[in-house]
């Protein structure tokens, strides 16, 4: 455990295993925590070097869109590197984490070597007819964020898991919801708002230049997943890529479906560390 100071921000970093550096960006609401599960068999061949995202865990949660935005978290990402003396290495990510691991390929190309971009929200693509109206969600914006204000956190998830709002996962296993209340009771104010403002409004910057993205790529979504059409999207942009789809699966396949994410990460890695051509399909 470690920190790194960023201007006012503080980082929260962890570092486990050695051999190739290997970044993995969490999803928001989440942690470094996240991948707790997953470090023991990526530790044994890969340094992996995991944080708290502004505004989520230990890590600072400043105020303010600028202070949140995509490029605020790839450069983030990108002083962590220059910290530890990596100069290039694996990035992937889950979720806003994949957002945020598309931004830095795309501004910070010549530091990755491969990118893994898992239930990314970065393109702004859901399925058709998921979302509702931009005033209709501009109007639930108000609601959440006058929620999360006035009575914290901890009521918005309750409030949302009661009235459906909550990913069909969370709402059908009570155990889980257990699971998603100790973890949103650990989540900022500042970084539920924040966070949520960027992965409802925005695309991540300069995402029609990822066509030139030319490192080997593993995009992972699940069949079930609402951002399913922009990980079809990033199959059919992205040039050097292998499409990796969880059957049975919504978002987050990385908790989800651990063992299916497990085994699409290690079979990408593995060809990857062979020289084998990755761009190919698979289901798991």
């Amino acid at each position: 455990m470690a920190t790194l100071k960023i201007g006012t921000i503080h980082l929260h970093y962890e570092v486990y295993g050695s051999g190739e550096p290997l970044f993995l960006n969490h999803g928001a609401s989440r942690s470094c925590q996240a991948w707790n599960s997953h470090l023991p068999w990526l530790s044994e061949k890969y340094k992996v070097i995991v944080h708290d995202a502004r505004g989520h865990g230990l890590s600072s949660a400043p105020r303010g869109e600028e202070q949140n935005s995509w490029e605020a978290l790839a450069d983030d990402l990108n002083r962590l590197m220059e910290h530890l003396d990596i100069k290039r290495a694996i990035i992937g990510g889950v979720s806003m984490g994949g957002g945020v691991s598309h931004t830095f390929a795309l501004k910070y190309p010549q530091k990755v070597k491969a990118l893994i971009l898992s239930d990314s929200v970065g393109t702004g693509i859901n399925k058709p007819g998921v979302l509702v109206s931009q005033k209709a969600m501009e109007r639930l914006r108000i609601k959440r964020e006058y929620i999360i204000h006035k009575y914290g956190v901890i009521e918005w998830t309750y409030r949302s898991i009661a009235s459906g709002m909550a990913p069909k996962s969370i709402i059908e296993q009570p155990d889980r919801q257990l699971e998603d209340l100790q973890r949103m009771a650990m989540f900022s104010v500042n970084g539920a708002i924040y966070s949520y403002r960027l992965i409802t409004r925005t695309k991540i910057p300069g995402i029609e230049l990822t066509k030139n993205l030319t490192m080997p790529t593993l995009i992972i979504i699940g069949e079930e997943d609402n951002f399913l059409a922009g990980a079809e999207w990033l199959r059919d942009t992205i040039p050097n890529r292998r499409f990796a789809l969880l059957t049975k699966a919504g978002h987050a396949t990385v908790h989800t479906k651990p063992d299916a994410w497990h085994k699409a990460i290690e079979e990408f890695l593995d060809d990857l560390a062979a020289g084998k051509d990755i761009r190919e399909e698979r289901i798991y």
